[in-house]
């Protein structure tokens, strides 16, 4: 797939996404309750899990990545020959 048509078909999911997520948090319908919740409440309150959880998965992440990294070795001078 050439570059232009795959930005081509990015660009139309994220307006499809944009279009589906306006309906989803505005115009969906009150009465469809799902787990206590409407979907317009779903509609805030999956975006904001997704992103606290990707937040702590980088906390995490780097929190794995300096408990497994050795330390540095120490830096040894070699005598000058002045």
């Amino acid at each position: 797939m050439r570059d232009r048509s795959l930005g081509i078909l990015i660009f139309a999911i994220a307006i499809v996404a944009m279009i589906g997520y306006f309906w989803w948090l505005f115009l969906s319908p009150e009465d469809v309750v799902f787990l206590g919740k409407t979907l317009s409440e779903w509609a805030i309150i999956v975006p904001v899990i997704i992103i606290v959880y990707a937040v702590l998965f980088v906390v995490a992440w780097i929190g794995w990545a300096l408990a497994s990294t050795a330390p540095p070795l120490p830096i040894t001078r070699e005598p000058s020959e002045d």
